[in-house]
């Protein structure tokens, strides 16, 4: 009990302690090499006492011009997060052109590799076989889409 009262007491004044700090007075002097010194306790005998003034107030067009320059911040902001949008979408774009661009590289590759080329039918038994005229047109379809696409 005696401690818990010890521990509040100390707590109470420690900043009664450090309050003397907070209104301190400034002198300023010269030093013996010329250079002037700046303390919160007299240096010497011709130490001269400082008043220190409070920060000017900021007026109002000060703030409307803050505010202005803030609106001016965060338009500027949104227009990077736009480019950098777009970029990021751009860029999936162009993944998504590539990765279409190897799968139809594939597919022909499959159209010149097989020997006959079909069609699925609604009959699932009797599939569309692709003449040869058929097949040279499938395959110019590709390579026109990977000459313009890839």
């Amino acid at each position: 009990m005696l401690c818990r009262f010890l521990f509040i007491i100390l707590f109470s004044f420690t900043p009664l302690l450090y309050s003397n700090t907070a209104f301190s007075e400034v002198y300023r002097w010269v030093d013996d090499d010329g250079e002037t010194v700046y303390g919160d306790k007299p240096g010497t005998d011709n130490a001269e006492k400082i008043k220190i003034n409070n920060a000017p107030k900021k007026d109002q067009s000060h703030q409307e011009r803050l505010k202005k320059q803030q609106k001016l911040l965060n338009a500027i902001q949104e227009e990077r997060d736009e480019k950098i949008a777009l970029k990021k979408e751009e860029k999936e774009n162009k993944e998504q052109q590539k990765l279409k661009c190897i799968e139809i590289v594939k597919e022909l590759q499959e159209i010149k590799d097989v020997n006959f080329l079909y069609e699925k039918t609604g009959d699932t038994n009797n599939p569309k076989f692709l003449s040869d005229e058929e097949r040279e047109h499938e395959e110019e379809k590709y390579e026109k889409y990977i000459q313009k696409n890839c």
